[in-house]
């Protein structure tokens, strides 16, 4: 009994103004004699006791008069209910009145904000709305003063920290807008930006002292912000060090909820990024030219792809644009295109998306038709090969043996739908600059200035094919 009772005391305590006084109708039945819970003998802990007394005292301070109960039931009470009360005596009504318990209006949902969590709704208070606000526009004042870069994130951490030595109010509140406030300043990869996050919680005052407050997940909205904070290093690929590892201790102890955590992601998260067997920098470059070559070093599978960089401006003298061209090509394809037939015509499709990390690019594919003839006799070949591997159909010595061919060898451009001629990603991803490395393509594959090449980009829905390179008309069932 002692247990629930505790149980029940702690849950009214942990919800806000509005819930507990409407719970303490129930606390109060339990310990209606207040000289009980003063005696010190008693097995309840002495912050305990402090806060239930507190409790209690706020709950008679909001407590009406019963003059104020008979104006609220004058107001809620039907025409029936006062017929029953003329038949009751005056005296009856007065005890059934002081009887009656005052509960309290409750206060209107307000609209949710972006930096609260979703999983956190119930124990947001007005106080707490204002911690966010007062965070937020410190975030705005600094952002607007002196710019949004990683030093002004953490001059606003630091600001913080010396202006709430003591207490720490607000902390919880402040690690969410700042965790929401990161990408506008380009933090939200940067592993010291949540480090001095993290220094917003006080040191050894949340660290719990027995299996009890372990379990149950003492200071529990702190923790959850903690947790919160390193799933969005998660999200972000951010692997936390052994700094980071000591400030949660110093904060949270050895066997909290969020130190779990820590080390659950310290044990996966270098796993999964050495597993990769294409590492690509965490810390992409800036340049437009230097994530055009990793994205097509990425994509192309031919150790031989030679890549090559043009600018407009050194292509020629009035160009439509400045912009850059990167495109890479192998010599196998140089080899392939040599061998086209300059009647069939090329493709060249685009744009099509490609995500380097968190920046998405655009390309550009040269292609022709795939090789029908030679795709068709690998199958045919790969078929025999099959059978011929197969335990269940026997062979005589008489029978006659039959000499297999070799296999056509298909290069890994020689694909079942197309064979892929080339690759670019221009700086501006407009039909000009596409023309523009054709033209390019031309001085080391002469054969290219002779065969049409059919455009195809799929910048809108109405876009048709256009043919350059050729001067012949073609027909429309031919450009189908």
């Amino acid at each position: 009994m002692d247990f629930i009772r505790n149980a029940l005391v702690l849950n009214a305590l942990r919800s806000n103004h509005n819930v507990h006084l409407l719970r303490l109708r129930y606390l109060s039945m339990l310990f209606s004699n207040t000289s009980q819970i003063r005696n010190k003998n008693l097995a309840y802990p002495e912050p305990l006791r402090r806060q239930l007394h507190m409790c209690r005292s706020s709950f008679q301070q909001n407590k009406p008069t019963v003059n104020e109960l008979k104006v609220d039931k004058k107001i809620v009470s039907s025409e029936k209910d006062k017929e029953i009360d003329h038949k009751i005596s005056p005296k009856e009504v007065t005890v059934k009145e002081e009887r009656k318990v005052f509960i309290p209006p409750l206060s209107e949902p307000e609209e949710e904000e972006d930096q609260l969590p979703l999983h956190d709704q119930k124990r947001i208070t007005p106080e707490s709305r204002r911690f966010v606000q007062k965070a937020s526009i410190m975030f705005d004042d600094l952002a607007i003063q002196r710019g949004a870069t990683k030093e002004v994130f953490k001059y606003a951490c630091q600001k913080y920290i010396s202006k709430e030595t003591l207490y720490r109010r607000g902390a919880v509140e402040f690690i969410y807008a700042g965790l929401h406030e990161m990408k506008r300043f380009g933090v939200q990869r940067d592993l010291e930006c949540y480090k001095a996050l993290l220094q917003a919680f006080p040191e050894g005052k949340m660290i719990p002292r027995n299996p009890w407050q372990v379990e149950f997940m003492h200071y529990p909205r702190q923790q959850q912000c903690g947790i919160d904070l390193l799933e969005q290093m998660e999200m972000n690929a951010v692997i936390p060090d052994r700094e980071f590892g000591r400030l949660l201790r110093n904060r949270f102890g050895n066997e909290a909820h969020v130190t779990r955590k820590y080390r659950r992601i310290m044990y996966w998260l270098p796993k999964f990024k050495n597993m990769n067997p294409y590492p690509m920098p965490f810390n992409l470059p800036t340049d437009a030219i230097e994530l055009a070559l990793i994205a097509l070093k990425r994509m192309t599978v031919d150790q031989e792809t030679e890549y090559k960089v043009w600018k407009t401006i050194d292509l020629m003298e009035h160009p439509e644009e400045d912009t850059f061209i990167v495109s890479a090509q192998s010599r196998t394809q140089r080899r392939l295109l040599e061998e086209h037939n300059s009647e069939s015509p090329l493709f060249v499709e685009g744009p099509f998306h490609v995500m380097t990390r968190y920046v998405k690019q655009n390309y550009f594919l040269l292609r022709a038709e795939p090789n029908i003839n030679a795709l068709m006799k690998q199958k045919q070949m790969e078929k025999e090969e099959d059978d011929e591997d197969n335990l269940f159909e026997w062979k005589n010595f008489f029978e006659e043996e039959h000499y297999t061919e070799l296999h056509p060898v298909l290069s890994v451009h020689e694909q079942d739908d197309s064979t892929v001629l080339g690759l670019c990603i221009t700086g501006t991803s407009s039909k000009s600059s596409v023309v523009n490395w054709i033209r390019c393509l031309e001085r080391d594959n002469p054969n290219l200035s002779k065969t049409p090449t059919l455009f195809q980009l799929i910048s809108s829905p109405d876009t048709e094919l256009q043919t350059i390179g050729d001067s012949r008309k073609w027909k429309d069932g031919e450009n189908s």
